[in-house]
């Protein structure tokens, strides 16, 4: 079972439901966004600044694109353990764990609005002695389908 999101994966293995960040590498979506900046950009500088910043806008939206699949976070709930911990990854190798809790309880999770860019996007926490920042969600919709998600399919099938 994988739920895809634009910004955050949601899958289980064996006993262990794990939220990911990482943003999907697809050479085509990278083409078919700048495709229509290159063709803006003939029609208002013309043929050589156009390709010129057609080039740089694409080199420094992949890098962008780049880096958002190489380094993401896990947030990974064990259910038979009750335990949930917060994995840091580069290139699918884990770089830093750290243990949020033994005991894991939906009530403590948090949703903090954040005003960014004129966007509200949600801060999701998870209470335990201190504030365990998880995940950032770019909008209600999501943090509204997360919180569904760990009651309809963690809790009440577990």
């Amino acid at each position: 079972m994988e739920i895809k999101e634009d910004y955050f994966r949601i899958h289980k293995k064996g006993n262990i439901y794990i939220l990911s960040d990482r943003i999907p590498f697809i050479w085509k979506e990278m083409l078919i966004w700048n495709l229509p900046t290159f063709l803006g950009l003939l029609y208002v500088f013309g043929p050589v600044v156009g390709v010129y910043i057609f080039i740089l806008t694409l080199f420094f939206y992949v890098l962008f694109r780049f880096a958002s699949w190489i380094f993401y976070t896990e947030i990974q709930i064990n259910i038979e353990s009750g335990e949930m911990i917060k994995v840091k990854k580069i290139i699918n190798k884990t770089q830093n764990i750290n243990l949020i809790t033994n005991k894991f309880d939906s009530s403590k999770f948090e949703y903090t609005e954040l005003n960014r860019s004129g966007n509200t996007k949600f801060l999701m926490n998870y209470k335990t002695h201190k504030n365990n920042e998880l995940l950032i969600l770019r909008n209600k919709k999501d943090k509204e389908f997360i919180e569904k998600y760990i009651v309809e399919k963690i809790i009440l099938t577990n």
